[in-house]
């Protein structure tokens, strides 16, 4: 009796360990996919804001973001405008604001950077980045 009573509880703190490491295999994995997805989309977005600024020759942005509530999740899609094709899905914690539908990088006071805003950060919280358009840098002064 008190080796089953030693072998029950074994097998419960056993079972214990195997679902809080599945919990945080998945948790790790949703974080990857994030990073993932953050990487990609900022080194993509910084070529194109680099070199061309946040808009194309019709005044259309490059890049846009659109988040939907879904369950518990808020699901973004980052749109390559001039593609006409999704760049990159993610899906974060649900929050207030998860609906939005808006042009990514618009333009800074100066003129010179275009920022950026992702709903990648901690808990879905904005990360946001500036990128600076080298052409307005180089241009001489006064045009």
């Amino acid at each position: 009796m008190v080796a089953m009573a030693i072998g029950l509880v074994i097998v419960l703190g056993a079972g214990q360990l195997f679902l809080g490491t599945l919990k945080t295999h998945r948790h790790v994995d949703m974080l990857s996919r994030q990073q993932e997805a953050l990487i990609f989309a900022v080194t993509t977005m910084t070529q194109t804001l680099r070199r061309q600024g946040p808009y194309d020759a019709s005044g259309q942005a490059f890049y846009h973001l659109r988040c939907q509530s879904v369950a518990k999740e808020c699901r973004c899609t980052l749109q390559d405008m001039s593609r006409a094709q999704p760049m990159v899905n993610f899906a974060t914690p649900s929050t207030s604001t998860c609906e939005r539908d808006v042009p990514l990088g618009s333009q800074t006071a100066d003129g010179a950077d275009s920022l950026v805003s992702l709903p990648l950060g901690p808990g879905g919280s904005e990360l946001r980045f500036h990128v600076t358009h080298r052409a307005s840098l180089l241009a001489p002064q006064g045009e």
